[in-house]
């Protein structure tokens, strides 16, 4: 069940609306690293002295993070709602929260609360950043499964039901009104529902090939990681609800659509060290957030085994990523060996931006070499070309000044001292692809008219209006924090409410 779904079954639930589920999965499954809940002012965030910046501030970030496409007043009622949402979606769950990123655990609980990037990097100013990064997200650990059993729990107590290994077939429509949906089970056995509403909380559509073709063609050289499997062993994330949406007469809101393609990196993360495509030239500005890695590596030739570029470093780096940005997929925390048992939790988990000169120097792919010459021979390229770029990045770096692609002066990090370090990227996986129903403010989706279909409501990744031509990372887990606050309101909305999504607080 995706997340969106366990939260509106709740909430219509709590609303004294009769509810029944229907899920493609055996069982309630969460997506096995989804955890981090981009949410604003829950009591957690609070009792942990979190402050976030401004609704003007981030808002107006977001939508040009995204080209200025989505609804501005949805990303307002997130910043608005989605803490209180947060701490509706964990009550009465049994859970640690951890002080900071890298405090140890303190219990023996399986589930835990973690603050991501907190407290910030020292010396860290979003105002400063090209792409800036805006502290406050909480990570649910190890995943976010608990938070999904706690609300699935609460409905049934309130007298939902919900039915696994069943897929939603098609919406049954009366005189252009929603009135139920035919289902069927793993073995083709048909039944009608009957309801006043329904909710489409089925996941986005990163797995319909016809789909992806005919909306967002460009996206197709990346793989979906998240993938979930219904009852008979099919591949999920289909576009079911999108498909029964358009069915029965609402439309796909206008692209550009946006996939969630986030390059992690490898042993430094993205931090801003030089990239050499796989012809041993510099290409862009590398002090980006991996989203973005990997749209401009999507430009550059792919080489054998889809290389697409080379982060180069050399033995300097555990002074130097102290000053790499904080955010998404950046490596700004070296701990040093008589220190890791301090950081016992921080060090097993992923992407959290703490590492060890152990963890660098073990990661498989990476190339060592005590001259220029030999790590350009290992990398298969030609030395006198990587010698060249290597020359020049360096005079920039003496300089403090990129004029080639303007990078920030505080990333500027010659490569000059050995040993010499090499990394292979490659192209991105994507989570996600986000484009949803055109919808209003309550949630409903609209016809060709652009009148609203009555019984009918779209959220999560069905809901449009979201995210458009590129997913965000200046808030990390803004996914999870929107799909929470609007898979909750379209509960209530369905149960009989009528809340519109707007950035009037």
């Amino acid at each position: 069940m995706p997340p969106t779904r366990a939260r509106r079954t709740k909430a219509a639930a709590e609303e004294g609306a009769k509810v029944i589920g229907v899920e493609k999965a055996a069982q309630l499954t969460a997506v096995s690293m989804a955890g981090d809940f981009g949410v604003v002012g829950s009591q957690i965030q609070k009792d942990l002295g979190i402050e976030w910046a401004g609704k003007d501030v981030i808002v107006n970030q977001l939508m040009k993070d995204m080209c200025y496409r989505p609804t501005p007043d949805f990303l307002g009622y997130w910043y608005d709602h989605s803490g209180e949402d947060f701490d509706w979606l964990v009550e009465g769950a049994d859970f640690e929260v951890l002080t900071s990123t890298a405090a140890d655990q303190q219990t023996d609980k399986p589930n835990y609360i973690r603050p991501k990037c907190f407290p910030a990097l020292e010396g860290y100013d979003y105002k400063t950043e090209y792409y800036p990064y805006f502290h406050g997200t909480i990570t649910t650990n190890p995943n976010m499964q608990w938070t999904l059993d706690a609300g699935a729990a609460k409905a049934e107590e309130m007298g939902a039901e919900l039915i696994y290994s069943t897929w939603g077939e098609q919406l049954i429509v009366e005189d252009g009104k929603v009135t139920g949906a035919y289902v069927h089970d793993a073995d083709g056995n048909y039944t009608q529902i009957n309801a006043k509403s329904v909710v489409l909380a089925t996941g986005d559509w990163g797995n319909n090939q016809d789909m992806r073709d005919y909306f967002i063609p460009w996206a197709n050289e990346f793989v979906s990681f998240y993938t979930t499997m219904d009852a008979a062993g099919t591949i999920g994330n289909t576009g079911d609800g999108h498909l029964m949406g358009l069915w029965a007469g609402s439309h796909m809101e206008l692209g550009p659509h946006a996939p969630m393609t986030h390059h992690m990196g490898g042993p430094l993360g993205v931090d801003g060290y030089l990239q050499l495509d796989i012809n041993g030239n510099r290409f862009m500005n590398e002090d980006i957030p991996g989203q973005n890695i990997a749209d401009q590596l999507s430009r550059v030739p792919e080489g054998p085994e889809g290389l697409r570029s080379w982060q180069i470093f050399d033995s300097k780096w555990p002074d130097e990523i102290a000053h790499m940005p904080d955010g998404h997929g950046y490596v700004n925390h070296f701990v040093p060996e008589d220190q890791i048992d301090q950081y016992q939790t921080v060090l097993a988990g992923f992407g959290l931006g703490y590492t060890t000169k152990e963890m660098v120097e073990g990661t498989q792919g990476l190339i060592k070499a005590d001259t220029i010459e030999d790590l350009a021979s290992q990398m298969g390229l030609d030395a006198a070309t990587v010698k060249a770029s290597i020359d020049r990045y360096n005079e920039m770096c003496a300089a403090g000044h990129d004029s080639d692609f303007g990078k920030d002066s505080r990333r500027l990090f010659p490569v000059s001292e050995p040993p010499f370090y090499a990394y292979p990227f490659g192209s991105a996986g994507m989570l996600v692809l986000m484009g949803g129903l055109e919808v209003n403010k309550k949630l409903q989706p609209l016809n060709e008219a652009g009148e609203p279909i009555e019984g009918l409501y779209a959220t999560g990744n069905v809901q449009g209006g979201r995210y458009l031509v590129e997913y965000p990372v200046t808030v990390a887990g803004i996914s999870l924090g929107t799909a929470l606050s609007f898979g909750r309101l379209a509960g209530m909305n369905a149960a009989g409410k009528e809340i519109e999504a707007t950035t009037q607080a």
